[in-house]
Formats: C-alpha cells, sequence, structure tokens
C-alpha cells in the first residue's frame, strides 16, 4: 500500500507539474497576444522575432536619421528665405539708386540737384551695408563660416569684409550635401569680365556714383551708372542661385517623403499586427487556457481510491 501512495504521489506531481507549465505557456501566449492587441504591433521584443526585431531596429536609426534631414532642409529654408529677402531688398536699393542717377545723368541736371542727390545716396550706403550684415536666428548671412562676426565694416571711405569664403555644407540627404549659404565674398565682388577676377564691388559701384555726382561729370556719371546696373544684375544672379538651391531643397523634400514612405510600409510589414488574426488566436488561447484549467482541476482532484477503482 504505501509503495502504491508513492507511486500514485509521484504521479500526481508529475501531472501537476505538466499542468503547471502548460498553463503557464498559455498565460505566456495570452499576455504577448493581448499586448499586440495593445500596441499594434506584432514585433515589441527581440524574443517575438529576433530577425524582424534586428531590421526593425535599423529601419528606426535610418528613420532617426531622415528627421534629422528633415530639421535640416527646414532650417536650410528659411536660411534662404532670408537670404533672398535681404537680396532682393539689396536689388531695390539699386533700383532707386540707379533711378536717381538717371534722372542727373542728363546735361539739364542742376549741380546743387547733383549734390543733393549724393548726399542722399551717401546716407543710403547705410542700408546696404545693414543688408551685406543682415542675420538670421543671430547669424550674419554673408559671412561664409563666420556667423558670428559682422562681416562688411566701413572703416573710413573703404568698406572691409571680414568673412571668409567658405560655404556651409549640409547633410540634407543621406550621402548628399549641398551648401545652403552665399559667402559674402560671392555678394559683395563682381566678376564684370567674368575672367574670375573681381572687378569691383557692390559698395564700390555705389560710391562712384556718388563721386561722380558731387563731381558734376555727366560722363562720369553715366559711367557710375553702367557699374551701377552690373551690380543690380549681379544681385539678380544670386537671387537666381539661391532659388536654384530652394529648387534642389524642394526635390531632396521630395525624395526624403518617398524614401520616409518606403521605409515605414517596410517597418509596418515586419512589425504591424494583423487584428483580425491575432483576434481569432487570442480566443483560441483564451478558449485553450480555460479548459487547461478545468482538465487541470478535475486531475489534481483524483484520489487514491478513484486511482485504485476498478
Amino acid at each position: 500500500m504505501n509503495s502504491l501512495h508513492v507511486a500514485f504521489t509521484r504521479q500526481q506531481s508529475l501531472y501537476q507539474l505538466l499542468a503547471e507549465r502548460q498553463i503557464q505557456e498559455r498565460r505566456l501566449e495570452l499576455a504577448r497576444l493581448q499586448e499586440q492587441m495593445a500596441t499594434g504591433r506584432r514585433v515589441n521584443r527581440p524574443s517575438d522575432d529576433p530577425s524582424a526585431y534586428a531590421t526593425s531596429q535599423a529601419l528606426r536609426q535610418l528613420a532617426q536619421r531622415y528627421d534629422q534631414h528633415e530639421r535640416t532642409l527646414a532650417l536650410g529654408r528659411a536660411w534662404l528665405a532670408a537670404t533672398e529677402d535681404a537680396l532682393a531688398t539689396l536689388v531695390d536699393l539699386f533700383n532707386s539708386a540707379y533711378e536717381e542717377g538717371l534722372r542727373m545723368a542728363t546735361e539739364t541736371a542742376a549741380t546743387a540737384d547733383r549734390a543733393t542727390t549724393a548726399n542722399v545716396l551717401e546716407k543710403r550706403l547705410q542700408a546696404v551695408l545693414d543688408q551685406l550684415n543682415a542675420r538670421h536666428n543671430g547669424e550674419y548671412l554673408f559671412a561664409g563660416t563666420r556667423t558670428t562676426t559682422q562681416p562688411f565694416q566701413l572703416s573710413g571711405a573703404t568698406v572691409v569684409y571680414n568673412g571668409n569664403n567658405q560655404t556651409r555644407l549640409q547633410e540634407i540627404l543621406p550621402g548628399l550635401q549641398i551648401a545652403l549659404n552665399l559667402p559674402g565674398n560671392e555678394v559683395w565682388e563682381i566678376d564684370e569680365n567674368g575672367d574670375g577676377t573681381p572687378d569691383f564691388t557692390l559698395t564700390e559701384a555705389w560710391q562712384d556714383l556718388i563721386n561722380a555726382l558731387r563731381a558734376d561729370d555727366t560722363n562720369q556719371i553715366q559711367a557710375a551708372m553702367a557699374r551701377l546696373d552690373a551690380a543690380r544684375n549681379h544681385l539678380l544672379d544670386r537671387i537666381a542661385q539661391v532659388g536654384e538651391i530652394t529648387r534642389r531643397l524642394s526635390m531632396a523634400e521630395t525624395e526624403l517623403q518617398d524614401a520616409r514612405l518606403r521605409l515605414e510600409t517596410q517597418r509596418s510589414q515586419l512589425e504591424d499586427a494583423d487584428f483580425a488574426e491575432v483576434a481569432v488566436k487570442l480566443q483560441r488561447n483564451q478558449l485553450s487556457l480555460e479548459a487547461t484549467l478545468q482538465v487541470t482541476s478535475r486531475l489534481l482532484q483524483t484520489s487514491l481510491l478513484n486511482y485504485l477503482a476498478p
């Protein structure tokens, strides 16, 4: 009897161990399915699907790079908009100066009127310098990479450039960099002959007209206006250059949006749960757990007498 009782007890313990293991497995599976329903994701941790999880994490890191590129593009657009505004204001100033010069470029223009116009233009020279020293978010637009140093300063009758000729390269797409700024020397200096050597500057062209008006010399005024016109066209070319950079940013934004859509689609295929499928599995698992609990309960209630019964 004792040996029979021992055998029975061992068998009961084995049944109980197996039952507890099955219950634990079903509860874990039930918790996993409930998590999928709650998060909407099939893969929430490495153990769910090691390969899919690793790929998903790599895609998340790539998505973070895309986020950075989007921020760079937004900052670049704002910088270029401020640059275009400053250049457009300079064009307006040079248009105004040209119109003033045109009125004074005739033989009938009075000496006093020319002197008055020269004084007006001299005062407006500060407005030109203000635009050359324009800033965006506290940084100088036309200073090259020396964005914390005022690039243009008036030293006596001479304007001095304190910036450099370096561009600010920014990565706007993986592996693609673009210069978002126009160094001050490219804006200020004018290569009229196209030989790669600056012939004069914006401020020199402006000052030439002032000097010609004070000299009361019609031919000199007309020559100064030719330079002023060249300076104005130079500024228009710089505006077109900014427009081209802006166009490239727009193309990069479109490409980035397409890349992000492809990435999100791929990540969704790896991570996202099929709600209908999960719901069916969840219901099936709940029923299986309930059945296991009922069977286990009956097994554990079996007595030695039941075991001995014929």
